[in-house]
C-alpha cells in the first residue's frame, strides 16, 4: 500500500518542519541568553586580574565598568595569600597599563557591588599577565562606612546604638518570628487602640498638651539628659561583654539565689523581731543617753584636771597598796572562819529581823528613861516595882492589877497599854 503525496501530507509536513525550525531559534535564543551574561559568541575578550584585600560581596558576573560605564564582568574570585584574586573579563581588545586602578563599588544601598576600572596611561606601559597589585586597588567601601560623613561623637553614639540593639537581639530570633507571626492580629489590636485613642473619652488633646507640658520641663538640661544617655549606654555596653555570655549566666541564676535570698531573709525575720524589740526597750535609755550629752560633756571636761592629778594619787596610794596586799594576804586564813560565822548567824538575824523597828524604839525610849533630873548635866532613873501575879508566876497567870504582854508580835510592844485598870500608867509613857 502506497501513500500518495496528497496536500494534506505536505501540509503536515510543513507543520512538523516550521515546529522543528521554530523549536531550534526558541534552544539558541535561550543558549544566548544564558550565554549574554558571559559576553556575546565568539567575541573577543581580554582577561585581568586585581589583587584587592576586601571584595565584601562581590560576586562573579558583577559588573566592570570604566567611568560607571559597562566594560565587562567578573569571571573569577579567588584568595590567595590573604587577598582576593578578582578576574575581570574585559569586552574587545582592551588596553590595561601598569598604573591601572581597580576599585570595588556598590551599585546601591542593598550591598551589590561592581568593579571601577581605571585603565591607567599609555606612557607606563602595558600590564600584560601581571594582576594590579593591592598598592592599586581599593577594597569595598561598604555601607557602614557611610558613618563617617558624622562627626565622632555622633559616630560613637550610634556605634553604641547597635551594638546595645544587636546585643539585646542576640539569641532572640525566634521571639522576633514569633512577634513577626503574631504581627498581623497585632495590627488589628492597634486599629482597635487607635479607635480608642480618638475617642472622646481618651482626650488625646489634653494628654498631648500635658506630654508637651512634660518635654518643656526638660528644656535647658540637654546637656544633663545627654550625659545621662551617655551613661546609660555605657552601662548597656558593661552588660552586652563577651555577647551578653556574663549577663546570661548571672540570669540563669537568679532563679535560685533568689530563692535561697527568701528562704536567709525568712530565717533572719525572727533576729530581727528581737533586734527591734531590744532597740524598742533601748530607745528610753538612748533618749536619757541624749539628754545627758550636755552633762556628759562638762564631766568629761571637767575630768581632765581630775585625771591629770591620778599619777600622783597613785604614787602615793602605791605603797599603801602594797601593804594592803600583804594584809589581805595575812587575813586570808580568817576568810573561812569568816564565811562560817556569818552563816551562823543567818539564822537568828532572820528571826531578829522583823524586830528591827521594835529594836531601835527600845534603844529610842532608853534614852529618854535616864533624860529625867532637876540639875543640868546630871541624868536620873526612876524605877517601880509593881508585883502581881504575874510576875511571881513568870506569866502563867494573868495580873489583875497590870496586864502584860510576854510575847509581842513584831510591832505590837510600842502599842501595849493596861487594860482594865484605871489610873494605871500606859506602857509607853516612861
Amino acid at each position: 500500500m502506497t501513500l500518495k503525496n496528497t496536500p494534506e501530507l505536505r501540509a503536515t509536513g510543513r507543520s512538523f518542519r516550521m515546529g522543528g525550525i521554530v523549536l531550534v531559534l526558541l534552544v539558541l535564543i535561550l543558549a544566548l541568553a544564558f550565554k549574554a551574561q558571559t559576553g556575546m559568541p565568539f567575541a573577543t575578550t581580554t582577561q585581568v586580574q586585581a589583587r584587592i584585600s576586601d571584595v565584601h560581596s562581590l560576586k562573579v558576573n558583577d559588573d566592570v565598568r570604566e567611568n560607571s560605564k559597562r566594560v565587562g564582568r567578573v569571571s573569577d574570585i579567588e584568595y590567595v595569600d590573604g587577598a582576593a584574586l578578582v578576574t575581570m573579563t574585559l569586552n574587545g581588545d582592551a588596553q590595561v597599563y601598569r598604573d591601572a586602578t581597580a576599585a570595588v563599588w556598590d551599585v546601591s544601598a542593598l550591598a551589590t557591588k561592581f568593579v571601577e576600572l581605571d585603565p591607567g596611561t599609555q606612557s607606563a606601559g602595558a600590564l600584560g599577565d601581571r594582576p594590579i597589585q593591592t598598592t592599586h586597588t581599593v577594597d569595598s567601601a561598604d555601607l557602614y562606612e557611610v558613618l563617617d560623613v558624622l562627626d565622632a561623637p555622633a559616630r560613637k553614639a550610634t556605634v553604641q546604638m547597635l551594638r546595645g540593639l544587636g546585643g539585646g537581639a542576640a539569641g532572640h530570633g525566634a521571639d522576633l518570628q514569633a512577634f513577626l507571626d503574631k504581627a498581623p492580629g497585632l495590627l488589628d489590636h492597634l486599629s482597635t487602640v487607635s479607635a480608642a485613642l480618638a475617642s472622646d473619652d481618651a482626650d488625646l488633646p489634653t494628654l498631648l498638651a500635658s506630654t508637651d507640658r512634660l518635654a518643656g520641663r526638660f528644656h535647658g538640661r540637654q546637656q544633663e539628659i545627654a550625659h545621662l544617655v551617655d551613661q546609660t549606654g555605657r552601662t548597656l555596653e558593661a552588660f552586652s561583654t563577651d555577647g551578653g555570655a556574663p549577663l546570661d549566666a548571672t540570669l540563669k541564676q537568679l532563679p535560685d539565689t533568689l530563692t535561697r535570698a527568701k528562704a536567709a531573709l525568712d530565717a533572719v525575720r525572727t533576729p530581727l523581731h528581737d533586734t527591734g524589740v531590744a532597740l524598742r526597750a533601748l530607745a528610753p535609755g538612748a533618749d536619757a543617753l541624749g539628754r545627758s550629752e550636755q552633762d556628759l560633756r562638762g564631766f568629761l571636761v571637767d575630768s581632765v584636771k581630775v585625771a591629770h592629778q591620778v599619777p600622783g594619787v597613785a604614787q602615793q596610794a602605791s605603797p599603801v597598796l602594797d601593804d594592803l596586799t600583804g594584809t589581805l594576804a595575812d587575813a586570808r586564813p580568817l576568810a573561812e572562819p569568816v564565811r562560817l560565822a556569818i552563816g551562823d548567824l543567818l539564822a537568828p538575824l532572820r528571826a531578829l529581823a522583823p524586830y528591827a523597828t521594835d529594836m531601835a524604839q527600845l534603844f529610842v525610849r532608853g534614852a529618854s528613861f535616864v533624860s529625867q533630873g532637876p540639875r543640868p548635866g546630871v541624868r536620873y532613873a526612876r524605877l517601880g516595882v509593881t508585883p502581881g501575879a504575874g510576875t511571881v508566876t513568870s506569866g502563867l497567870l494573868g495580873s489583875i492589877n497590870f496586864p502584860q504582854n510576854h510575847y509581842p508580835r513584831p510591832g505590837e510592844a510600842q502599842h501595849d497599854r493596861a487594860q482594865g485598870v484605871s489610873g494605871l500608867p500606859e506602857l509607853g509613857g516612861y
